[in-house]
């Protein structure tokens, strides 16, 4: 710790402030924590982050004993001690933010909303809240001593009631919201005014490659997708040929059984028919000579006198034994 510190600094001072690496004098990145160590209340580290141009690179954690000065501006940091070791050294520690304040009786008292230490040591001088309607205090900021402090979580704090009910008032009214930091953007750490602008990479030239990029994906996807059809109409026209292949197949031997059946059925009846006309008589065994016949002999003329002549209009109808007159 041989350079330059304020005599006192805030928390919300040092938030937000760019860290700067000694040793390459490159941009760590804003300053986001602060880890303090709630047992000794001692600020042990700080956590960078490395947003806006350095999104390649994580987040990086420094010792409080690696910081070297702070400046107006932003704040020097040595980085040549491992990271291994520096988590170690701070498992311990807490990013001590915003959080409520309990007193050992069970009454929430207030709000933790910054603390006062100093930057040669890192020793936390004062803690700094504002109180709740229903404490009993007046509006405005108070100053805990870190002796008043029981124990420290990373969502309450535990106090005192005695240490409570006697802090110093700081500032008196009600607290005004802080005023959140101007957005910080990446364009600002660039010195354009040192930047040869034949190097400066023309953003039409990003858009076609993009516009080149999205065509290109765009063919690529056509394309399988017409690939996965034509392959999907192949395996759809193979799997109808196989069911009718099959179809045909499973056809065929049914009729082949049908026909078995039916030639089966067929001999089966012929058999049936043998059987039955085979004691009946047939060819000459038919003629049985008991039966009288008949000798007609074609010569013989019937008398043509034993019917009167008849004229035209008195022709007796046509009589015949064995014909039965017409139904009505």
């Amino acid at each position: 710790m041989d350079g330059s510190f304020p005599q006192g600094l805030l928390k919300s001072e040092l938030l937000n402030q760019l860290a700067i690496n000694l040793d390459t004098a490159e941009t760590v990145g804003p300053i986001t924590e602060v880890w303090v160590n709630s047992r000794t209340h001692q600020v042990q580290g700080i956590g960078c982050s490395a947003g806006g141009l350095l999104l390649h690179r994580q987040s990086r954690r420094f010792l409080w004993s690696q910081i070297g000065a702070m400046g107006r501006d932003g704040v020097v940091v040595k980085a040549g001690a491992q990271i291994e070791s520096i988590d170690e050294q701070l498992q311990d520690c807490l990013p001590l933010g915003t959080v409520e304040l309990w007193s050992d009786h069970g009454d929430r008292m207030g709000q933790l909303t910054d603390y006062r230490f100093d930057p040669a040591t890192g020793n936390i001088v004062q803690y700094l809240f504002i109180p709740e309607e229903t404490s009993g205090l007046a509006p405005g900021h108070y100053a805990l001593d870190p002796i008043g402090v029981i124990s420290t979580g990373r969502r309450r704090m535990m106090a005192e009631d005695t240490a409570l009910r006697h802090a110093p008032l700081v500032q008196a009214g009600l607290p005004q919201p802080p005023e959140p930091p101007p957005p910080r953007s990446p364009f600002d750490r660039i010195p354009l005014d040192r930047l040869s602008m034949d190097r400066v990479p023309d953003p039409r030239q990003g858009w076609e490659a993009a516009v080149k990029t999205t065509r290109q994906a765009q063919q690529q996807v056509s394309d399988r997708f017409q690939d996965q059809r034509q392959k999907l109409g192949a395996e759809a026209q193979d799997r109808r040929q196989k069911l009718q292949a099959e179809a045909q197949d499973k056809l065929g031997g049914l009729l082949g059984n049908v026909k078995k059946r039916t030639r089966h059925l067929r001999n089966q009846l012929r058999e049936a028919v043998t059987d039955a006309t085979a004691g009946l008589p047939s060819g000459p065994n038919l003629r049985d000579d008991n039966v009288p016949t008949i000798d007609v002999n074609a010569m013989e003329l019937w008398p043509e006198d034993d019917f009167p002549s008849e004229r035209p209009g008195d022709r007796p109808p046509d009589h015949h034994p064995d014909r039965r007159p017409p139904r009505r």
